[in-house]
């Protein structure tokens, strides 16, 4: 595609993906002038696989030699735009590429209905640029270059449909929202700006290191809030369930699997390489915040009736385990680092640990439940579950694996969404005689239960009841519909028994984290 032997490593992801994203619709063009009209989406299939090669080979560089740091020519640190991949950032990348190109696959078919196919794969791969480039991000100019790159690209891609009301109205809420929270993203990096000087984050944990100043605790609120927008944090959290139903079910996928993952990766880079824990002690909200995120996104899941809307509200509840993780590490190092600290950095390590190997479980169950009910969408036309009862039974690959998905990220064994929660609850639990964290993490495995509880009963009416009269006239959708969603549930039964892979992975960026943390 391009020589990427001239090309700097860390930049080579970006430079598939935008590339890719540019020639898309000329691709388009010609396929349509030598009546190749699926030439687009073959095209657009081999960027993202060529593109998640490069992330993969990036990150085995950086698992195997240290962190890997680009400067732009001619804007040098520490006003200048700078790339760094660690194992944290590599993590990201990889989950945010996997299933970007699932999704493309899925779409293959899917999508074959609508017109503007070269503008859909165009800001599909420009979304998922733009989230690498978050992840890839050194300093917050850059960030927010590609934040809004992701963003953009998100709010068309929600009302891509534009012919219906309902896509229209999501896409514009998400709009926004969004531009509230980085509006509130950019005051907060303001005042972090006037304080230090700098943009650059390893220049601005300097010049923050032993700080105390009431200006850092608004610019902390500020970029929490910001990010926690786009994360869809409790009670930031209402573009998710309408933009979930009305968006494609591959772009559902994407929202849910990866975009609500971003908010979460900026809010913890941010925070974590920023502000010390000792001085500022957010551990202790973010745990609040996350178990409130937790209990009221689950009693909104129990009243929904359609499908892709009970699942936005599922992964609002999964938002609250990653965020209530972040707090009990953030927590841990506040309490008891001072005093203790081997058991600080373990409590914090093994909390988030857990925290990122949920990112994986949740990115790689959920946009397999949204590919599910996109393809019981597909042939049922309704996403209400009470006519798409037993519809499992007549499309026996799509239920299987959306009964795999449900019982993962109910956390049931030996599935791979047990795993995350248990290190989770095992990280709460960590310290008994810490009453606080006891209560938080009690709170936890009750909508952990309670999640559960409905996951199974979405997994009763789709399997085991008599098909409904629209249920009973589906059939099994094409190829490439069935390959990503079996893929998953794949993925989902052998993390689920090797576990061990994915968790040192986690691991090694949990503590490429907390390597930021200003100890001063």
């Amino acid at each position: 595609m391009v020589g990427m032997l001239e090309v700097p490593l860390v930049l080579q992801p970006l430079v598939v993906l935008f590339l890719g994203a540019v020639l898309t619709p000329l691709v388009d063009a010609a396929g349509s002038r030598i009546g190749a009209e699926k030439l687009r989406d073959v095209f657009a299939v081999a960027v993202f696989a060529y593109a998640l090669y490069k992330t993969y080979t990036l990150s085995m560089e950086v698992l195997s030699k240290g962190p890997l740091e680009f400067y732009f020519k001619g804007f040098p640190p520490p006003m200048g735009s700078a790339l760094r991949v660690d194992a944290l950032s590599a993590f990201m990348a990889l989950i945010f590429c996997g299933i970007g190109l699932l999704v493309a696959i899925y779409s293959i078919r899917y999508m074959e209905e609508d017109t503007g196919l070269d503008k859909y794969y165009a800001l599909l791969l420009t979304m998922v640029a733009g989230m690498v480039g978050v992840a890839f991000a050194w300093d917050f100019l850059t960030l927010f270059v590609f934040w809004e790159t992701m963003a953009v690209s998100g709010y068309v891609l929600v009302g891509f449909r534009k012919y219906k009301w309902e896509p229209v109205e999501a896409g514009f809420k998400y709009l926004v929202m969004s531009t509230f929270g980085s509006i509130l993203m950019f005051y907060g990096i303001s005042f972090l700006f006037g304080l230090t000087g700098s943009l650059n984050f390893t220049h601005m944990a300097e010049a923050l290191r032993g700080v105390e100043s009431p200006m850092l605790y608004f610019a902390l609120c500020m970029i929490v809030v910001g990010f926690g927008i786009t994360a869809a944090m409790v009670p930031f959290h209402t573009w998710l369930p309408d933009a979930h139903p009305a968006a494609p079910s591959g772009i559902s996928a994407m929202l849910s699997g990866v975009v609500i993952k971003a908010g979460v990766y900026g809010m913890y880079r941010s925070v974590f390489t920023l502000f010390n824990p000792a001085i500022y002690n957010y551990g202790a909200v973010l745990m609040i915040f996350g178990v409130v995120t937790l209990t009221v996104a689950n009693l909104m899941a129990l009243l929904q009736r359609d499908i892709k809307r009970l699942f936005a509200y599922s992964s609002i509840v999964n938002i609250g385990y990653i965020v209530t993780a972040g707090g009990i590490a953030a927590y841990a190092l506040t309490t008891y680092y001072e005093t203790s600290p081997v058991l600080g950095s373990s409590v914090a390590v093994f909390a988030l640990a857990g925290a990122l190997f949920h990112v994986f479980n949740h990115a790689v169950g959920k946009g397999l439940l949204f590919l599910c009910s996109g393809c019981f969408l597909h042939e049922a036309k309704t996403r209400d579950l009470a006519q798409l009862e037993g519809i499992g039974r007549r499309m026996p690959w799509t239920g299987a694996s959306l009964s795999i998905g449900l019982l993962a990220l109910a956390g049931v064994p030996p599935f791979n969404g047990f795993w995350s929660k248990l290190f989770i609850i095992l990280a709460g639990l960590s310290v008994p005689s810490d009453a606080f964290m006891v209560v938080i993490t009690a709170i936890l495995i009750l909508n952990a239960v309670f999640a559960a509880a409905y996951y199974l009963w979405v997994m009763q009416r789709i399997m085991l009841k008599q098909p409904t009269e629209r249920a009973a006239k589906a059939h099994e959708v094409p190829f490439t519909m069935v390959l990503p969603i079996v893929v998953l549930a794949a993925i989902c039964v052998i993390v689920g028994a090797f576990p061990g892979p994915v968790l040192g992975f986690a691991d090694a960026a949990a503590k490429s984290l907390l390597s930021f943390i200003p100890r001063g």
